[in-house]
């Protein structure tokens, strides 16, 4: 089993990502909000450097000023997923 660990603004975001990735939306885990993207990705980075199998792969290449930032994970339990 792979964690898969990323962050967001907009919760679509995640709802798209795990449609592409045919997640089980049972293992989701979202924590937050963190108030800057630094803040959550410091989160993000954190938590992949404890956890030995696990990716990272959910960075919004925009962000919106306003909103605040969410992480989440999924249990990856597919041996043939593919980012």
């Amino acid at each position: 089993m792979r964690i898969i660990i990323g962050i967001y603004q907009a919760k679509e975001d995640v709802a798209k990502f795990n449609k592409k990735r045919l997640l089980d939306i049972t293992s989701l885990t979202e924590v937050g909000p963190f108030f800057s993207k630094h803040q959550a990705l410091l989160w993000m980075n954190g938590l992949h450097s404890r956890i030995n199998n696990s990716e990272i792969a959910f960075i919004p290449e925009t962000t919106i000023s306003e909103l605040k930032w969410y992480g989440f994970t999924f249990e990856d339990c597919n041996e043939d997923s593919s980012p």
